[in-house]
């Protein structure tokens, strides 16, 4: 598929970009083009050292307007309080076909501890206590949006070496949608997609993501994420 990546020159769109280039045509999007080539082209040098002549896919750097309509999925990893501002620029360009992968995480940081937080436009606090995903799909209206990979550590993606194990969780309203990413989060060895209902539930998906922060801090553990064990009663 053809995916873009809004935001992806930040260390998560990185790690994904380096993760799903194995199989898919990657385009990282950013408000500088020569930017935008530049990590691209460090990027793909990388990937394809690693996959050798077992990747198939390719990553390219564009700026976000380009991203947006070159694109099938387009994976939003941009700063919480960049996201409105952004997609609303680029909502003339998406249509029902696209598939919008929300990865925002809007939280603030209070006595050294992270707390999930209403996003924020410009500084100030203008949106009500939704989760980022139901606000983005609120902007862009018709195409359907799906929450994702928030408790996936951007360290683990981008150590390339790193086998993950771990699991994403997924919310959101389209079956088919849902059903698309999931086959993408499986595109990358070892992650398991989890879905965990309607797109309102992403709220909790973007909370656990402060929380795991908070466990780091208290508990001097190193980039901790989780995955859904099943209770395995003992005969």
């Amino acid at each position: 598929m053809k995916i873009g990546i809004i935001g992806g020159t930040g260390n998560m769109g990185r790690g994904l970009a380096i993760r799903l280039a194995l199989k898919h045509e990657i385009h990282i999007g950013s408000r500088s083009l020569g930017k935008a080539k530049r990590i691209a082209k460090e990027l793909n040098d990388l990937a394809r050292g690693f996959y050798q002549a077992e990747m198939v896919g390719s990553i390219t750097g564009l700026i976000n307007l380009e991203t947006a309509k070159r694109s099938e999925i387009i994976i939003v990893t941009l700063p919480s309080d960049a996201v409105l501002p952004v997609l609303k620029n680029l909502s003339n360009s998406l249509t029902q076909e696209h598939i919008i992968i929300s990865t925002v995480v809007p939280m603030s940081k209070r006595k050294n501890l992270f707390y999930w937080s209403p996003l924020k436009e410009e500084g100030e606090v203008i949106y009500d206590e939704r989760s980022a995903a139901e606000l983005i799909q609120e902007v862009i209206k018709t195409t359907p949006v799906v929450s994702a990979f928030q408790t996936i550590p951007a360290a683990y993606l981008n150590n390339i070496d790193a086998v993950l194990n771990v699991d994403v969780l997924i919310a959101g309203n389209d079956d088919l949608a849902v059903a698309k990413v999931s086959r993408l989060v499986r595109d990358i060895p070892n992650l398991r997609p989890l879905r965990v209902g309607p797109l309102e539930n992403s709220k909790w998906i973007e909370s656990i993501t402060p929380l795991l922060l908070n466990a780091a801090i208290l508990n001097d553990l190193h980039d901790p994420t989780i995955r859904v064990i099943p209770w395995m009663p003992t005969t």
